[in-house]
């Protein structure tokens, strides 16, 4: 009888795949590509068709200018977590499509090892050059520069290279942190943290 290894990874610690890797391993996956790419243009249309929707309703229907300012903003703050993240996974997608027609992307192009090359830059020494820390225990807390406040609620978390800030709800990794705090595209905050 075949012994099964009961030795798996757990998801934490399997190990990160480049893009070109996957595609090697699933090379079946290459013929599926341009039809999610498709499915994700089709989503993009749908998401913009909506957000027309929303502020043609605001537009009409809201008169004095601070509530249309205030319904617009509603507007993108419901839509905008969907909108990135359609970007990001149309972004991989026509960069996995790049690949298993042989190319390699330009070198602007986001590549899966520049994006976690980005997310390897230590945030509490991104952040020690902009903010004014205080050690906390094994974290670093600090006003937020994200809202005023008189009272420290900004935590730095270096173990999981992380922050939030429990004023405004405002947190992520080091690519959001640079994201937020120079108000960059993610591209650009990935390309910053590269360059450092």
């Amino acid at each position: 009888m075949t012994k099964i290894s009961t030795n798996l990874y757990s998801p934490s610690q399997a190990p990160r795949l480049t893009e070109r890797e996957l595609l090697n391993i699933f090379p079946e996956a290459k013929a599926v590509i341009p039809e999610k790419l498709k499915e994700r243009e089709e989503t993009e249309k749908e998401i913009k068709g909506v957000i027309r929707h929303n502020l043609k309703i605001v537009r009409n229907r809201v008169k004095d200018e601070f509530s249309r300012w205030f319904w617009r903003e509603v507007v993108k703050m419901e839509i905008a977590d969907e909108v990135l993240e359609n970007n990001r996974q149309t972004q991989r997608l026509k960069r996995l499509f790049l690949f298993s027609k042989g190319k390699l992307p330009s070198p602007k192009m986001l590549t899966q090892e520049k994006i976690e090359q980005a997310r390897l830059s230590p945030i509490l020494e991104i952040a020690q050059s902009f903010l004014k820390l205080r050690k906390q225990g094994k974290n670093h807390t600090a006003l937020c520069p994200f809202h005023q406040e008189k009272h420290p609620s900004f935590f730095i978390y270096p173990d999981s290279n992380s922050f939030y800030c429990f004023g405004c709800a405002k947190g992520g990794d080091v690519i959001k942190f640079v994201e937020l705090y120079f108000e960059y595209s993610f591209k650009k905050a990935v390309e910053y943290l590269t360059r450092r």
